[in-house]
């Protein structure tokens, strides 16, 4: 079976989807309001998801169905949903 990736555009919400026996964080993953779970592969971004934690993000990148079901997503670029300010968004 092959691992096809397909890109697309997802919303949701960043969560920590697994910890080490001490605790910390090892895995985020994006929550849809449809009730997907996209694992955040590791890449240049990782870190700053970190720094998103419980944010409403718009997220497009390549997803890859898992043998176990799972999806994961590969991140190429991101805009946080929350308000600002001047109503205005924050692209990365």
């Amino acid at each position: 079976m092959k691992n096809l990736r397909q890109e697309i555009d997802i919303t949701g919400i960043i969560m920590p989807n697994n910890w080490d026996e001490n605790g910390k964080i090892i895995e985020i993953a994006i929550y849809t309001n449809r009730e997907e779970i996209y694992r955040v592969e590791l890449n240049r971004l990782t870190q700053e998801f970190m720094n998103l934690m419980h944010k409403q993000v718009e997220v497009k990148g390549k997803i890859r169905q898992r043998p176990d079901g799972n999806k994961s997503i590969a991140v190429k670029n991101y805009i946080v949903l929350e308000e600002m300010d001047d109503d205005e968004t924050k692209t990365y």
